[in-house]
């Protein structure tokens, strides 16, 4: 999503002028310099990754590119980038959500339980699973930008509740373990090693690519995301905007969930353990900044196959949960002094220019 920050960025000060003397303009593309400043980030993310690649490939001899590595890797990174793109939207809008692992292990009980284990049952727990994420989406949104409290806090503090709820939901011991078979087979299926949710998560990335930059109402989210102010001026209705941003995130979240609930089969208390850091360094990875500011769709997807791959080899040269966690730590703190650094030197280029 191609939004910069809060506070009436430059990117749209066309749209507040224009506002000002009664006109509604929507923001057309960004300017040809942050083009470029985004098309370096992706260039690099992206040869990193190839990189990477190469290295776990060639010099770890861990077979990445081979098919049963195929089979196993690539159904977490299609979890993870469809995590990472919930994560990214609420980024852009410069929120942050600490409820998705609380979201994710909700939707694996509500799969569970809704169904009963069986096909029968599948389309009342996917249309539960719609609704709760709708539900939470709206509350967040609410909360954050209709109250204006911190989005920290809000989502730490509705990951709480999730959570206590899943635990009162799902019971001491659940009645069922297994999702319904079909949903297993559906997750589970593959095209030459690649999974399927691999394939869905790249389409959805070009979904959301194309509805957020070349479609009127994704336009108008990206100018209600990049600055209340300018988008107010415009004539939009940026908070309900910004309240949408909300909701698609946590429904993305949501069907992510679903198929990984799918892929494992058995969904538990810590299903969505893992995706608390790694979809933030996936979104910081592909160029965004926690304060908010320019995300990518395709850089995000970029992200999260850095964390995957990154992930694998650990895991592969036998090293424990622990140390994946401090390299993501790491990864994050270096991409983030990284993006700093660049957008310092930009900055000066730009001023010293001007002079």
């Amino acid at each position: 999503m191609d939004v910069s920050e809060r506070d009436r960025p430059a990117d749209h000060t066309a749209v507040a002028d224009d506002a000002a003397y009664g006109t509604a303009v929507l923001p057309t593309s960004p300017p040809l310099s942050r083009r470029r400043w985004m098309s370096n980030i992706l260039l690099i993310i992206l040869v990193v990754d190839v990189a990477l690649v190469l290295v776990s490939e060639f010099g770890l001899g861990t077979h990445l590119l081979g098919r049963s590595s195929l089979s196993t890797v690539t159904p977490v990174l299609g979890v993870l980038i469809l995590m990472s793109l919930a994560q990214g939207v609420v980024i852009g809008t410069g929120g942050i959500d600490l409820s998705i692992p609380a979201t994710i292990t909700l939707v694996g009980t509500i799969t569970l339980k809704a169904s009963d284990g069986k096909n029968g049952g599948l389309a009342e727990a996917i249309v539960t699973v719609l609704v709760a994420c709708v539900v939470i989406g709206i509350v967040n949104g609410l909360l954050v930008e209709v109250f204006g409290l911190n989005a920290l806090v809000v989502t730490l503090a509705t990951g709480q509740l999730i959570g206590g709820i899943t635990r009162l939901y799902r019971g001491p011991v659940p009645s069922v373990s297994n999702v319904p078979p079909a949903l297993d087979d559906f997750s589970s299926k593959n095209f030459g090693g690649v999974s399927l949710i691999l394939i869905l998560a790249v389409a959805f990335v070009l979904v959301l690519y194309v509805v957020l930059n070349l479609t009127t109402a994704g336009r108008k989210l990206v100018a209600s995301s990049a600055s209340v102010r300018a988008a107010s001026l415009a004539g939009l209705a940026a908070k309900r905007y910004r309240i949408a941003a909300w909701v698609l995130a946590t429904v993305v979240c949501g069907l992510g969930a679903l198929l990984l609930a799918g892929q494992i089969g058995s969904p538990d208390l810590t299903l969505g353990d893992p995706y608390l850091l790694a979809t933030v360094v996936a979104v910081v990875l592909g160029g965004a900044v926690l304060s908010g500011g320019r995300v990518s769709p395709v850089g995000i997807a970029l992200g999260a196959i850095f964390i995957a791959v990154l992930n694998q080899d650990l895991q592969v040269r036998g090293y424990s949960t622990g140390v994946a966690q401090i390299a993501q730590g790491l990864v994050l703190g270096l991409g983030l002094a990284f993006l700093g650094y660049l957008r310092v030197r930009r900055t000066g280029r730009l001023f010293s220019r001007k002079k």
